[in-house]
């Protein structure tokens, strides 16, 4: 077999290159040894909207027109401790830690191993944390738009007669027979203030 050829099967074969994750460094580069025993470093090529850091695996590496002068480290490849699937169903995941489901019925699921789920925006966040509470930080927090306000337990709430008729009725009739008895003027107070006092583990807002 002639130079010319052997070369040209060295590019054919080096076009795919399998290896061995080693490690990875600060500045975002890993190392991977290839099953022809050769060492190369590179950031890995990630497509667009994806990212991660794995610790261990497989890794293609793509050398273009079969020479490791132009290659590129693809993604590590791990297939171990992913979430069940089912047909049509995509997933992001770490091997010890949470993941997002994207179900191909339309839901989509989120697991926290340790820890809570955080979602977070530019004024605020929320925390589902590992014994179910829910926490909000924010400004305001908006159940249902269109529907009733909700209130903490020290927030004040007051009735007036729009809002209660048959009791305010009733406080009117009382301050005239009081009124009446004693002589005097007795004006009664146009609304009552008073506080939240109990919680339930169900809240329906509107």
């Amino acid at each position: 077999m002639n130079d010319g050829i052997k070369q040209l099967a060295a590019r054919i074969r080096n076009l795919f290159s399998l290896g061995e994750f080693r490690k990875r460094y600060g500045d975002g580069k890993i190392q991977v040894k290839t099953v022809f025993n050769r060492v190369v470093e590179k950031k890995e090529a990630f497509p667009y909207g994806f990212k991660a850091k794995a610790k261990k695996g497989t890794v293609l590496v793509l050398c273009q027109g079969g020479s490791f002068d132009g290659f590129e480290i693809l993604p590590v490849l791990d297939y171990e401790g992913g979430p069940d699937l089912e047909e049509g169903d995509a997933a992001l995941y770490t091997e010890s830690g949470g993941w997002v489901i994207l179900r191909e019925n339309g839901g989509i699921e989120a697991e926290a191993k340790s820890g809570p789920i955080t979602a977070k925006t530019k004024a605020g966040k929320i925390l589902i944390g590992e014994d179910g509470s829910i926490a909000m930080e924010g400004s305001a927090v908006a159940l249902q738009k269109s529907g009733l306000p909700a209130a903490r337990k020290t927030d004040p709430v007051q009735s007036t007669a729009a809002d209660d008729t048959a009791f305010w009725q009733w406080v009117t009739t009382v301050s005239s027979t009081l009124a009446a008895l004693t002589g005097g003027s007795l004006t009664p107070p146009t609304m009552i203030n008073s506080k939240i006092t109990g919680g339930s583990a169900t809240v329906t807002i509107g």
